[in-house]
């Protein structure tokens, strides 16, 4: 979980670590794996088995959480990312129109 002490660097620069993470074939793969073989034996599990089918069901509720996390660090590196793009137009601006001011 990030906190709200982090820079807008640090947060573009997580966002970037998890875009690598999330666009990663290997990554991909396996969650994909991984993903439908809990789908799978959770589907075919007794329906006398409650404590098992829970462990499934727990199992992919942790891996979604994990893509969710990436996710939502992926999405506050754009928006850092936007917000430092927008600080270097002002300061831009703001030195542009001193500029023109002394000039």
């Amino acid at each position: 979980m990030q906190h709200s002490t982090t820079t807008l660097e640090q947060r573009l620069y997580n966002g970037d670590r998890a875009r690598e993470v999330l666009e990663n074939e290997e990554f991909i793969a396996a969650f994909e794996a991984i993903e439908q073989e809990l789908l799978e034996t959770w589907k075919h599990s007794p329906a006398r088995d409650p404590d098992g089918r829970e462990k499934l069901w727990a199992y992919l509720h942790l891996l979604t959480k994990v893509k969710t996390q990436l996710t939502q660090t992926l999405e506050t590196g754009k928006l850092a990312k936007l917000e430092l793009e927008h600080q270097r137009t002002l300061k831009e601006r703001m030195r542009d129109g001193w500029r023109s001011l002394t000039a």
